[in-house]
């Protein structure tokens, strides 16, 4: 029977709930990111690597990189997890645009990418990601009104508020995609 492992990274908890949801729905194996023993990495045929968006960065990706000789003849899954919607094309080519600065050709052509929208709660984010959230605010503010597009305003509006956009049932592709 293959054995599928989902590994993940996450700093407040949204990846982690997914991972958790993706786990249970294959019967996986699941863990941190900075648990993981990479020659274990072996031992499945399925590797789903979950990581959180920071800044524009994939939090955990490295372990897709550095491990790919390992990991090249297995189904390769990547989710990220971030605010972003990703039902507006122009977020997941922004988001790729950066992954493909990261990941060599050789990897993207042989992953499959998932993208899920996670959540905030401003009490929780770190001093760094507090002053990183607290000067895009700003950013965007100065920008006026009438030059702020949807997603600006959105972020204006909900900015210092918790939000949770997570969503158990977008994890179906995956759940399909990995049963193929």
């Amino acid at each position: 029977m293959a054995k599928t492992l989902i590994m993940y990274s996450s700093n407040y908890g949204t990846t982690k709930k997914y991972a958790e949801w993706i786990a249970s729905e294959l019967n996986g194996d699941i863990f941190d990111i900075k648990a993981v023993i990479q020659s274990s990495l072996k031992n499945y045929n399925t590797i789903i690597v979950g990581g959180g968006l920071y800044a524009g960065n994939i939090k955990g990706i490295n372990i897709i990189v550095k491990n790919y000789e390992t990991l090249k003849n297995k189904k390769l899954v990547l989710f990220t997890c971030g605010l972003a919607d990703y039902s507006k094309t122009n977020n997941i080519e922004a988001i790729n645009t950066r992954l493909k600065k990261i990941i060599p050709d050789y990897i993207w052509q042989s992953i499959k990418i998932f993208y899920l929208r996670g959540g905030i709660d401003y009490e929780k984010l770190s001093f760094k990601h507090k002053i990183m959230m607290g000067l895009l605010n700003k950013m965007i503010l100065r920008k006026g009104p009438e030059k702020m597009n949807d997603e600006d305003k959105e972020f204006v509006e909900t900015y210092g508020k918790p939000l949770d956009f997570t969503d158990k049932n977008s994890i179906t592709e995956i759940i399909k995609y990995c049963k193929e």
